[in-house]
C-alpha cells in the first residue's frame, strides 16, 4: 500500500513503518454507534507508544502469576486423578488381582495388593517413586473427606501443591469434631502466606485442636523411626535418619564438639562440615574397631582403572574405589568380568537357585542402570515363569528382584521380566508396557 492510498482495511491485520502515511476509513460494523458517521483515519498521524520498563516487567509478572496458577490448577486435577485411581483399585480389586489369588498364598488381602498395584502402576506412569504416589494418594482422599475448602482453593489455583501438602500432613490427629474448623481458618490465610510461614500455621492450629497430647503423638511417630540411603552425584550419596528429636540433638553436639575439638589441631584443614561428616562415617561403619562393618558391596572396575561403580549405587571415584579395595576386606575384589560362571543351569529337579547363580545375577543386573530400580543387594531370585507352570533354575529365566517386587509379581497381573538386551520389562493389565513393541 503506497503513501496517500485511501483504503477500507482491518486494522488488526495491519503492519506499519514510521514512513507509512495510510488513510483508513473506519467502518462501524458493531451498530455502538449508530447515531455517527463513518469516519477516516491518517494512521501516520496517530503516535506510536513504546511500553516502559515498568509495563514490561508488569507483563513478565503477569505471565508468572498466570502460570502459577496454571500450575496450581494442574496439580490439583494430577492430585485427585491419583487419589480416584486408588479408589477405583480398591473397588475393583481383580483388575489386578486374579480369582484365587488367596487360595494359592495364604494371606493376600486382595485390597492391599489392589492398592500396591494401582501405585506401581502410576509411579511407572509418572516416573515418581511409588511412595510419592502414595503419598499424593492419601493427601487427595484427605482433601475430599476433611478438607473440601482448601480442596476447592486448590482446584481454582488460588493455592500451591506445597500449601496442600503442609496442611494435610498437620491434620493427622485433629478430632473430627473440630477437622472443619481447622480447614475453615486455614482457607481463610492460605492464599496469602508464603509456605513456610503457612506450613508453620498449620503446626500451631493442630496444637491448638489436637485432643492427643504431643507425648502420645510422639510415640505414635517414634513407630515409624527409619534410616534411608538415597544414591547422589559424583560418587556421593545420602544418608538420613528419621529418628526422636532429642536423639538428634545429642548426635549433633557429639559430632559437633569432637569436630570443633580436631579443627584446633596442627595441620587439621577440614572444615567443621567435613569433619562431621567423616566423624559420622568413622562411627557408623566401626572404623579402626572390632565390630567394623562386615557388608559386602560390590565394586565393577574397567581394566584401565578409569571408571568404578557401587552396586546399588552407581558411578564412584577411581580414587575411593581404589582406598575401598585396599583398606576394606569386606569388599570383594571384581575386576573387568563379574564373574566366570561354571553352573548356570540346574539340573530340571532343582528350585533353588546356587550361590553363583545368585551371585551373578546381582551383579548382571546390578550394574545395569534399567534394572537397578528392581534390584536390592538382599534381593530374592524369582522365576520368571513360575516353578509350577514348568519354568527352570537357570540364568535365562531368573530374575533378582526386591523382596516386596517378588510378591508383587507372584500374586497379581503385574508381568516383570528380564529382557534380552538388559533391563527388566514392567507391564501392567491396565496397558502399561516399558518396552512396548514396534509398530
Amino acid at each position: 500500500m503506497s503513501a496517500g492510498d485511501h483504503s477500507i482495511v482491518d486494522m488488526n491485520d495491519m503492519t506499519m513503518t514510521d514512513e507509512d502515511s495510510v488513510m483508513v476509513t473506519v467502518v462501524d460494523e458493531t451498530g455502538l454507534f449508530d447515531d455517527g458517521p463513518d469516519f477516516d483515519v491518517d494512521l501516520a498521524e496517530l503516535p506510536v507508544r513504546h511500553p516502559t520498563a515498568e509495563q514490561v516487567l508488569g507483563f513478565a509478572f503477569d505471565d508468572a502469576e498466570c502460570s502459577q496458577l496454571m500450575v496450581n490448577r494442574q496439580a490439583a486435577r494430577q492430585l485427585l486423578a491419583i487419589g480416584e485411581a486408588f479408589e477405583i483399585a480398591r473397588a475393583n480389586p481383580r483388575i489386578y488381582v486374579p480369582v484365587g489369588a488367596a487360595d494359592r498364598t495364604p494371606g493376600i488381602d486382595d485390597l492391599d495388593f489392589a492398592e500396591r498395584s494401582v501405585a506401581f502402576d502410576l509411579a511407572h506412569r509418572l516416573n515418581l517413586s511409588e511412595n510419592l504416589v502414595r503419598s499424593l494418594a492419601h493427601q487427595a482422599e484427605t482433601l475430599t473427606a476433611s478438607l473440601p475448602r482448601l480442596r476447592d482453593l486448590f482446584v481454582e489455583g488460588s493455592i500451591s501443591a506445597q500449601r496442600v501438602r503442609a496442611a494435610v500432613e498437620s491434620v493427622d490427629g485433629v478430632p473430627d469434631a473440630v477437622v472443619g474448623r481447622y480447614d475453615e481458618r486455614l482457607s481463610r490465610v492460605a492464599a496469602s502466606l508464603r509456605a513456610g510461614v503457612f506450613a508453620r500455621r498449620c503446626r500451631i492450629l493442630r496444637e491448638r485442636l489436637c485432643a492427643d497430647t504431643l507425648q502420645e503423638r510422639h510415640d505414635v511417630a517414634r513407630q515409624r523411626r527409619r534410616v534411608c540411603f538415597e544414591p547422589a552425584e559424583d560418587g556421593m550419596a545420602w544418608v538420613s535418619a528419621f529418628i526422636p528429636a532429642v536423639d538428634v540433638a545429642r548426635i549433633e553436639a557429639r559430632l559437633t564438639g569432637v569436630a570443633a575439638r580436631l579443627r584446633r589441631v596442627d595441620g587439621e584443614t577440614r572444615n567443621r562440615d567435613q569433619l562431621r561428616a567423616d566423624l559420622l562415617v568413622e562411627w557408623l561403619a566401626g572404623d579402626g574397631t572390632p565390630s567394623a562393618a562386615t557388608a559386602q558391596p560390590h565394586i565393577l572396575i574397567d581394566g584401565d582403572g578409569r571408571f568404578a561403580e557401587l552396586l546399588g549405587y552407581g558411578p564412584i571415584d577411581p580414587v575411593s574405589a581404589a582406598r575401598a579395595l585396599r583398606k576394606a576386606p569386606s569388599f570383594r575384589r571384581v575386576f573387568d568380568d563379574p564373574v566366570t560362571p561354571t553352573r548356570l543351569v540346574l539340573d530340571s529337579g532343582q528350585y533353588r537357585p546356587s550361590a553363583e547363580q545368585r551371585h551373578w545375577l546381582r551383579l548382571n543386573y546390578g550394574f545395569d542402570e534399567s534394572a537397578a530400580p528392581y534390584l536390592s543387594l538382599g534381593s530374592e531370585v524369582d522365576h520368571v515363569v513360575e516353578w509350577q507352570h514348568g519354568g527352570t533354575t537357570d540364568v535365562t529365566n531368573l530374575v533378582p528382584l526386591k523382596p516386596r517386587l517378588h510378591r508383587l509379581k507372584s500374586v497379581t497381573r503385574i508381568r516383570l521380566d528380564p529382557k534380552p538386551d538388559g533391563g527388566i520389562r514392567v507391564r501392567t493389565p491396565t496397558g502399561y508396557d516399558s518396552d512396548p513393541p514396534p509398530f
